[in-house]
């Protein structure tokens, strides 16, 4: 068996990768942990039937998208936050400005960041803010802000130009501010 298909190896050489991977795909620390958890099971279970024909971390991708699938197919019957946001007026950001630009309702400051950060209360209801993006706008959102990704990095792994990464930028940042007003901000946190 090469060093490759050693199963003891995987986690150290992929478990990374594989983590961001469903992380970015599910926005759930513990969910991505345990989809990668049951990636590596069921490659121990395969991997006589590894064929050599892809690398490991690609076989191993193809297994977590599946289990990815199939957490989403599970979750089928949740409804996410972005449906009950009003999400028709996304496209046209008229309703914030008056027609000579500024702001109709001018967005209050945040709360102090390190004691806001701090709290694990505000992480879960950010989690909740961040399932309501669309799934694009929370990927990218994700690579810039925590995974710490470069415009031009995430213009290739995506495949999109440098403006769509700001266009996706700009409005996740507003949803997230949108939803953490309502359910954190003015819930007197």
């Amino acid at each position: 068996m090469s060093g490759d298909l050693n199963p003891q190896t995987w986690l150290d050489e992929y478990g990374d990768y594989l983590y961001s991977y469903a992380f970015l795909k599910v926005k759930d620390r513990h969910v991505a942990e345990d989809l990668v958890q049951e990636t590596l099971l069921a490659a121990i279970t395969a991997k006589e039937n590894f064929t050599n024909r892809s690398s490991v971390r690609t076989w191993l991708t193809s297994i977590l998208k599946h289990k990815v699938v199939d957490h989403f197919r599970r979750q089928g019957r949740v409804v996410s936050l972005s449906e009950l946001i009003d999400q028709d007026n996304e496209d046209n950001l008229d309703y914030l400005f008056k027609t000579n630009g500024s702001w109709i309702e001018k967005p209050e400051p945040f709360p102090d960041p390190e004691s806001t950060f701090q709290q694990k209360q505000f992480w879960n209801i950010f989690q909740q803010c961040l399932t309501g993006l669309k799934p694009r706008q929370a990927e990218v959102f994700l690579a810039k802000e925590i995974h710490g990704m470069s415009s031009d990095e995430i213009c290739k792994q995506f495949s999109i130009t440098p403006s769509n990464v700001w266009v996706l930028m700009h409005r996740a940042r507003l949803s997230l501010i949108k939803c953490l007003k309502a359910l954190w901000i003015d819930n007197g946190k």
